[in-house]
């Protein structure tokens, strides 16, 4: 069974990001994230960590390139992107359950520190935007004339 949604999630970079390149040429970037609620405790009054939450990520064509260069692990994150639950079953018989996400937006939590925004502009980066609005949108229109839409 395969469920999906469109999630927003904050998140702490759990692993350092590893970047591929298929056979075609495009690259691939994944790593793992870790979630968990904060609440306070009832009976001591102090604050306590809830249940982790681990997820998969997988990023694709610019994005995996610029988030490569931009995270590292222990990183606050938001990711907007698809989640998928997957059932898995090992060759050892053990099931379990995968909650993978395919990235559309990353960056950096600014709730605890401060980030540096450098714009690239490629070639990528505009079949990236393409990929994401269907091809060639009313979105186009939107765009400020003399700005550089790849952006």
């Amino acid at each position: 069974m395969l469920v999906s949604d469109q999630v927003t999630i904050r998140a702490i970079v759990g692993t350092d990001p590893q970047l591929s390149v298929t056979s075609k040429g495009v690259s691939v970037l994944k790593f793992r994230v870790a979630t968990h609620e904060r609440k306070r405790d009832q009976e001591s009054g102090q604050w306590v960590d809830g249940p982790t939450n681990w997820y998969s990520i997988s990023a694709f064509r610019g994005l995996a390139e610029n988030t490569m260069e931009s995270l590292v692990q222990g990183d606050h994150v938001m990711i907007f992107g698809k989640l998928q639950i997957r059932e898995f079953e090992r060759a050892d018989g053990t099931k379990g359950n995968s909650a993978d996400i395919e990235a559309y937006s990353i960056g950096h939590d600014l709730r605890f520190g401060t980030s540096s925004f450098t714009r690239v502009r490629t070639d990528m980066a505009e079949a990236d935007r393409k990929v994401h609005q269907g091809g060639s949108t009313e979105a186009d229109a939107s765009w400020p004339k003399g700005t550089d839409q790849a952006a």
